[in-house]
């Protein structure tokens, strides 16, 4: 029988599951459905790339190459039709022998999979009046107002009231996902939120659909992502209805041959700090969402890396981010064609401890006026780096970033004189971030260096979009 929760996702901390202590680390295929000028990929929701075949070969690389990453997300295509009490359906086409037996083969492989929907009721479901599962009530009768679901017009539809035949609609489709052994659910167009940063509340207010929403799908474990663009304001709100929220626009450039840009990751870095850490963490089960992590994908047709990056340095920046902040972690490059360097960078033991952390880094206060010199830092048990053999007499080690934000394409070239003069010197006191010394020993987690004891100062240049992400081990004075 699935669990019993009240209103709220989690009553206390005690009660957040195990599967919900650490943000997830996977793949989503949405990126990738983009690419309608890359062989073998595009598509997007009318006729995604993706199917049964392909995904499985997915799973195997990422069994071998991936272990510690477990969800595989199907983004929006999956589903064009709704089934006779009008809760989404697989295509067939895809998925001829079924969900069920996807998520099955998936699972041999310790993966979980994950598929995407819309708040509100389908337009499908509504034109077609189908009968809600176990009630004699029809959808028709809850529709009758016509309001908009989502952000994306014509699409769901918003119950006219939220009752206990509502509930009942939502709790037939979390049934109807747990028995396809679904265990993620993206719900996207969410509001307030699903803008732009000029107008950033396009989408209906949703939560009182969503608490519902959210409340079905939890009673399987199911980890529920809303996206996109959330409102910070309705933090706490968002954090009882889910476990993970998109905190700004897509990261990816729409760009029908490249992924993302160097622009469009760093950008997003001040959207972090707006969102309340009381609400985030292991002890709440939600996490922030910065969006897919696009590293590294390259076609062995051309050699050619299409991830829109110019260079490494800056890769290095994206990854050290995300995991610094504990954001949900979903690669949206195909492992298949991740050359062994960017498997090395995405599966790095010591960064992925510290995403799996769950803790949130915070800014230190900013020393310029546009914000390129940034200094992110957490303090973590010892216990939360396995692959670390350091001993530190406090029990704990602080992750401090360092982070040139000052990045153009013209500056990959680090010959030129305009590389050279954005060059940046980033400091940071050692009292800032530890408590009761300024004294310590400093481990560069990207080069592994050991850099020795350090007192009181910490200083550093770095090369437009690069970042320095340490370890630091107190010592007493």
């Amino acid at each position: 029988m699935p669990k019993q929760q009240d209103n709220h996702i989690y009553a206390s901390s005690e009660s957040v599951p195990e599967w919900a202590k650490k943000p997830i680390l996977g793949f989503s295929t949405w990126s990738t459905q983009l690419l309608d000028n890359v062989a073998g990929y595009g598509g997007k929701n009318i006729s995604p790339w993706f199917n049964e075949k392909n995904i499985l070969d997915i799973s195997n690389t990422m069994r071998q190459k991936l272990p510690r990453y477990e969800y595989i997300n199907l983004d929006s295509g999956w589903s064009n039709t709704c089934d006779a009490y009008g809760r989404w359906m697989y295509r067939t086409d895809l998925f001829p022998n079924g969900l069920a037996k996807l998520s099955s083969q998936l699972a041999e492989n310790g993966h979980r999979l994950g598929i995407y929907i819309l708040p509100g009721i389908p337009a499908w479901a509504v034109d077609h009046d189908t009968l809600i599962k176990g009630t004699t009530h029809r959808i028709g009768e809850y529709t009758r107002q016509r309001k908009q679901g989502n952000v994306f017009k014509g699409m769901t539809y918003m119950p006219d009231v939220h009752d206990e035949v509502i509930q009942a609609y939502y709790d037939s489709m979390g049934d109807l996902f747990a028995s396809w052994g679904v265990r993620y659910v993206k719900i996207d167009g969410c509001g307030p939120g699903s803008g732009d940063p000029i107008y950033p509340d396009l989408a209906p207010d949703c939560r009182e659909t969503l608490r519902m929403m959210g409340q079905s799908f939890k009673r399987h474990d199911i980890w529920v992502e809303l996206s996109w663009y959330l409102d910070p304001r309705y933090a706490d709100e968002w954090a009882t209805m889910a476990n993970g929220a998109r905190i700004y626009i897509d990261i990816e450039s729409y760009s029908t041959r490249t992924m993302t840009s160097a622009s469009r990751v760093l950008e997003r870095f001040q959207y972090v700090a707006r969102w309340p850490r009381a609400v985030l963490g292991p002890h709440s089960g939600f996490y922030i969402d910065l969006d897919a992590v696009l590293v590294g994908m390259t076609t062995p047709w051309n050699a050619r890396c299409i991830d829109g990056l110019d260079s490494d340095l800056l890769r290095q920046s994206y990854i050290a981010f995300w995991a610094l902040v504990s954001s949900v972690f979903c690669i949206g490059a195909d492992p298949r064609l991740l050359p062994d360097k960017y498997i090395d960078m995405l599966h790095h033991p010591i960064i992925l401890d510290i995403q799996q952390s769950g803790i949130v880094a915070v800014p230190l206060p900013f020393t310029d006026y546009w914000h390129y010199r940034q200094v992110w830092w957490k303090r973590l048990p010892l216990s939360a780096l396995s692959s670390t053999s350091s001993s530190s007499v406090d029990h704990y080690v602080v992750c401090v970033g360092l982070f040139n934000t000052c990045y153009y394409p013209i500056t990959m070239n680090n010959h030129s004189s305009l590389a050279s003069w954005l060059k940046m010197e980033i400091d940071f006191k050692l009292s800032d971030v530890l408590q009761g010394t300024t004294m310590a020993r400093i481990t560069n987690v990207w080069t592994g260096e050991d850099i020795g004891v350090t007192i009181d100062k910490y200083t550093t240049w770095l090369e437009p979009g690069e970042c320095q992400l340490l370890l630091l081990y107190p010592i007493l004075d």
